[in-house]
């Protein structure tokens, strides 16, 4: 029961932090051309994540990476030197993280439905 809430409690943190990642993508002042090429690369990255990595990892990992986020933020303050705070680059890593992640989650769990889970040798 402790972990079906516990996994709850973070798919639920997981989407709000993804859905204000999302906003700020959104408003963006990028061409949109390269707002859909870096969601496609985000997209690609996830779907292959999925494939190589059984579900188990994919959580696993993905609950790395989230406990990482701060330091992928402050990284982020550091390279880009753009004067934004980090709470900025936290919403921001987070929509990458949640969309990553979540693209991943659902291509493992399309091939597990579908049966290719033992044929890529991740089942």
């Amino acid at each position: 029961m402790f972990e079906f809430l516990f996994r709850f409690g973070i798919l639920v943190a997981g989407a709000v932090l993804w859905l204000t990642g999302l906003r700020l993508f959104i408003a963006a002042k990028l061409p949109c051309r390269r707002k859909v090429g870096w969601s496609g690369c985000l997209v690609v990255i996830g779907a292959l994540i999925g494939l190589l990595l059984s579900r188990a990892q994919v959580w696993e990992k993905f609950l790395i990476v989230l406990t990482l986020l701060p330091l992928l933020a402050a990284a982020d303050i550091f390279l880009s030197r753009s004067g934004r705070r980090l709470s900025f680059w936290i919403r921001a890593c987070g929509f990458e993280v949640g969309t990553v992640f979540g693209v991943a989650g659902v291509t493992r769990f399309l091939c597990d439905t579908a049966g290719l889970g033992t044929l890529l040798g991740t089942r």
